[in-house]
C-alpha cells in the first residue's frame, strides 16, 4: 500500500487513548480515558457502538468467543458482547487495574493495584482465586501471559511471579533490581521481559532460573514483541533493540 491515511476517528472527548486497538473480523475495539470502550468498523472507521464503564479504560480489550473483556479503573471485570456492545456479565475485582486481561479457555487472569493477581471464571463471571505475595505488597501494571501450565506476570515488587492457573498457587518468583511493568512473553520454554533495572531477561519457564540477560542502558517499561525468530523491545532513552539467535 501507499501508507496513505484511509480514515481517522475522533472520540470528541479530548481524553487520552492509552489502550491498544484489537481487531477482530470487521471490527476494531479500543478503550479510552473518557471511560468508554469503542467499537468501530475496520473499513471506514464508523462507530458501531460504545460501552460506558465507571472509570478510565487503560486495557487492551481481549476477545474470545465473540466476547470482549474489560478490566479498568472502576474495579469491575466486564464481559461485553462485541456484536452489539451489551454487557453479558460483570464481577467485582475489589481494586482498579491498569493492565490488560489474559484469557485461556474459560479462565481470565489480571493483576490489579491492590497487590493481587486474580484468576476469574469469565463465563460465570466470578473470582476463583486471588494471589498475594506473603511479604511484598505492590501494584501490578504488567499484563499476564498464560499457558495451560503457568500464569506469568511482572510486579512493582521488582519480581516476576509464576502461578498455577487453576489454583493461583506460586510456582516460582524471580527477583530483579527494578519494577517490572513490562508484560512477559513466553516462547517455547523461555519467558522474556524487561525491567526498570535496565535489563532484558530470559528465564526458564519450568524453574524460573535466569538463562540470559542483556543490559540496554536505560529503564524498560515496554513489553517484548516476538516474531520470525526475533525479539524487539525499546527502552526509555528512545532506543529499540532487536535480538535473534546467533547463526
Amino acid at each position: 500500500g501507499s501508507g496513505k491515511l484511509v480514515w481517522k476517528y475522533d472520540t470528541g472527548t479530548g481524553a487520552e487513548i492509552i489502550s491498544s486497538a484489537n481487531v477482530i473480523g470487521d471490527r476494531v475495539l479500543f478503550g479510552s480515558w473518557d471511560e468508554n470502550l469503542y467499537c468501530l468498523a475496520v473499513a471506514d472507521g464508523k462507530e458501531l457502538w460504545k460501552f460506558k464503564t465507571g472509570g478510565p479504560v487503560n486495557c487492551t480489550p481481549a476477545v474470545v468467543e465473540g466476547k470482549t473483556f474489560l478490566s479498568g479503573c472502576d474495579a469491575q471485570l466486564r464481559v461485553v458482547n462485541i456484536e452489539n456492545g451489551s454487557e453479558v456479565g460483570s464481577c467485582e475485582m475489589e481494586s482498579q487495574t491498569g493492565a490488560s486481561p489474559a484469557v485461556l479457555g474459560d479462565r481470565l487472569f489480571v493483576g490489579h493495584m491492590g497487590s493481587q493477581v486474580l484468576g476469574i471464571d469469565w463465563k460465570k463471571p466470578e473470582v476463583v482465586w486471588r494471589y498475594q505475595h506473603p511479604d511484598r505488597q505492590f501494584e501490578y501494571y504488567s499484563s499476564a501471559t498464560v499457558t495451560s501450565e503457568l500464569v506469568i506476570i511482572g510486579g512493582r515488587d521488582k519480581m516476576i511471579h509464576a502461578l498455577d492457573p487453576k489454583t493461583g498457587e506460586s510456582k516460582w518468583t524471580f527477583l530483579t533490581k527494578g519494577r517490572v511493568d513490562s508484560s512477559p512473553v513466553i516462547v517455547g520454554n523461555r519467558v522474556f521481559f524487561g525491567s526498570q533495572d535496565g535489563y532484558v531477561y530470559g528465564l526458564d519457564t519450568a524453574s524460573g532460573k535466569e538463562v540470559w540477560r542483556f543490559a540496554v542502558g536505560g529503564k524498560i517499561t515496554a513489553s517484548p514483541a516476538v516474531a520470525l525468530g526475533r525479539l524487539v523491545i525499546g527502552n526509555d532513552e528512545g532506543k529499540v533493540f532487536c535480538f535473534g539467535e546467533n547463526r
